[in-house]
């Protein structure tokens, strides 16, 4: 049973997320706070296994506590799962650079809020063209890592290859269905790329910010 902790403002929005979740097997909601100084008391003991967080909190912006939720063995590291309103919102990349695991557009069905927790807790994510070009336009900025080997006969590309390739075809609008198809791999295995895509995000901006802090 996996176990689903909300850090949502609205209690309506809450209450039917606790409600869809709650009633799909293997989901179980445990907790629900409108503010980051209530998520750092009652998280610790929680044992959560995926946290859904709006963007803005009654105390502030969630991404000042994503870090340190990612980070932190206080908390168990478990998932986050961002809710934004626009993929447009700035925040919601802010978001991802500091440590969460994927988002979900709310207005959007209670299937695929329930898709998208899944999805998480298996370790992919989804990535819309939007946020797919601001993160290519980061990696384009600081530089590919090209180094690395050949892939195997199954798949010719090496990781980093692949991760390009699916960042480059998300951007141009192609569905993960179509990427999987061309690139002969699984759906699964392309919602893994997106997920290493927002790590690689979130390691460049600690290396960024160690860096700053020894000048």
């Amino acid at each position: 049973m996996s176990r689903v902790f909300l850090l949502i403002n609205d209690p309506l929005v809450a209450g039917r997320m606790r409600g869809f979740i709650d009633a799909t097997p293997g989901l179980r909601t445990i907790g629900w706070v409108t503010s980051i100084e209530q998520a750092r008391a009652q998280l610790p003991a929680a044992a959560a296994d995926i946290v859904l967080a709006d963007l803005q909190l009654s105390d502030g912006w969630v991404s000042a506590f994503l870090e340190e939720l990612s980070t932190s063995g206080r908390f168990g590291r478990p998932k986050t799962l961002l809710i934004t309103l626009s993929l447009d919102d700035t925040q919601l990349l802010e978001g991802l650079s500091r440590g969460a695991d994927g988002y979900f557009v709310q207005g959007q069905s209670p299937q695929m809020l329930i898709a998208a927790i899944e999805q998480s807790l298996s370790g992919g994510a989804e990535m819309s063209p939007t946020i797919a070009r601001q993160i290519k336009a980061h990696f384009d900025a600081v530089a590919w890592n090209r180094s690395g080997s050949a892939g195997d006969d199954d798949n010719p590309l090496h990781p980093d290859q692949l991760e390009r390739q699916v960042l480059q075809w998300t951007c141009d609008g192609f569905l993960p269905h179509e990427i999987a198809r061309d690139l002969r791999i699984s759906t699964r295995e392309v919602a893994h790329r997106v997920r290493t895509l927002y790590r690689k995000l979130q390691l460049d901006r600690r290396t960024s910010s160690l860096s700053l802090k020894l000048l």
